[in-house]
C-alpha cells in the first residue's frame, strides 16, 4: 500500500513553498494571503466581484503528484464563515483547461475534518460543472493541488489548514 501525501502545514513543517493566485490575473481586485502558525496555515482575505472578478486561492508548487492509488482525499481545518472553500486538482496547467475539485466548509472555531472519496470530485472548467464523478486512472500526473473559494459572494474569509492528505 502506498504512504499517504500529506501536506502538513505550521512553522518548521516541510509543506513545499504554497502561493497566492487570486482573480487580478484576470482584472480582478479580489485579495488573500497565506500565514504559517506554529500548527496550521491561515488562508485569509477578501473577494471581490469587481471587474469580474470573484476567486482567490492557494496553491502548492508545480510538481509531480501520482494521486491515482488513492481513494480518499482528507483536510483538517476551521472557518469563521459558512461559505464552500473547495480543494483544486489540477492536472493541466492552463486556465482554460478543466481542473478536478470537492466543496468543503463549515463555520467552526473548532477543528473540523472532512474525508472525500476521490472518485466523488467533479471535473469543471472555469467554474462550471462538466461531468460528477473522475476516473481515479486520470489522477496519475497531477501538476498541482491547491484551495480556491470561487463562490462569487463578496466578502471577508479566514480558512485555517491544518493538513491536506491524500490516501
Amino acid at each position: 500500500m502506498k504512504e499517504a501525501l500529506i501536506f502538513d502545514f505550521g512553522e518548521g513543517k516541510d509543506f513545499g513553498r504554497w502561493s497566492i493566485v487570486n482573480d487580478g490575473v484576470m482584472g480582478g481586485l479580489s485579495q488573500s494571503q497565506a500565514k504559517l502558525s506554529a500548527d496550521a496555515l491561515l488562508f485569509e482575505g477578501r473577494v471581490s466581484l469587481e471587474n469580474n472578478g470573484g476567486f482567490v486561492s492557494l496553491r502548492s508548487p508545480y510538481g509531480k503528484y501520482d494521486l491515482s492509488s488513492y481513494s480518499y482525499c482528507e483536510v483538517r481545518f476551521k472557518s469563521d464563515t459558512k461559505r464552500k472553500f473547495e480543494i483544486l486538482i489540477e492536472k493541466d496547467l492552463p486556465f482554460y483547461l478543466p481542473k478536478y475539485r470537492a466543496k468543503f466548509g463549515a463555520e467552526s472555531q473548532e477543528w473540523v475534518t472532512v474525508t472525500i472519496p476521490l472518485k466523488d470530485f467533479e471535473i469543471s472548467r472555469m467554474g462550471s460543472t462538466l461531468q460528477q464523478g473522475i476516473d481515479p486512472q486520470r489522477l496519475k500526473d497531477i501538476q498541482r493541488i491547491g484551495f480556491i473559494l470561487a463562490d462569487k459572494q463578496e466578502g471577508s474569509f479566514h480558512l485555517w489548514i491544518d493538513y491536506l492528505k491524500f490516501f
